[in-house]
């Protein structure tokens, strides 16, 4: 039996410990979907923060664009009828008339499309893309969802609280997600086809 100096003891340290395998550093990193979710509910907290914000302390500021969904609308009606009066944030059909709130504008609509489109993981560019079509897209189908409902409310009354609380708000959220969804296949997955060069 013989005794070892101190110096022949191999010195551990916490770097000589074994290496951490590939598929633990794998399982630590947040998965892209994961990534997406959660990027998502902040951005809808920092925008909806921002909505809440701008709609309570500059409301008078959105009544122009009131009273632009107000018009359109009363201007598309006016194509299939002379019963038609539209004036400031008011518009009325066949008597039956609605006043145009901030609620009725598609700006919380837009909110969540911003959210969504900010928090994928793709380039500015196509992100900006996504933006200056889907925006005005959903804009439009506001629109429609405005114009749909006075109709409903001058041709059938009893029905226009269940279309405007429960039905539209239903086909807001396809909405969004179908022009969202239709953004990642147009400009984000698009693939360019090679093109073919004659000889």
């Amino acid at each position: 039996m013989t005794a070892q100096n101190d110096s022949d003891t191999p010195n551990l340290t916490p770097n000589d410990s074994q290496p951490v395998p590939a598929s633990t550093k794998q399982r630590r990193k947040l998965s892209p979907i994961l990534k997406f979710i959660i990027l998502f509910l902040v951005g809808l907290a920092v925008f909806g923060g921002i909505y809440a914000h701008v709609t309570a302390s500059y409301h008078d500021s959105l009544i122009p664009l009131m009273k632009a969904t107000a018009h359109i609308s009363g201007f598309v009606l006016s194509i299939f009828s002379d019963e038609v009066f539209y004036q400031g944030k008011h518009c009325a059909f066949h008597g039956f008339m609605v006043e145009i709130i901030d609620e009725c504008t598609g700006l919380l609509e837009m909110v969540i499309y911003l959210a969504a489109v900010l928090s994928f993981s793709t380039t500015i560019r196509k992100k900006l893309l996504g933006l200056l079509i889907g925006l005005p897209a959903i804009y439009l189908f506001n629109v429609v969802r405005i114009t749909l409902l006075i109709v409903v409310g001058a041709f059938w009354p009893a029905a226009f609280d269940f279309m405007h609380l429960y039905f539209w708000q239903g086909t807001l959220i396809i909405m969004i997600g179908s022009v969202w969804v239709g953004w990642l296949y147009l400009v984000v997955y698009r693939e360019k086809k090679p093109v073919a060069v004659s000889s």
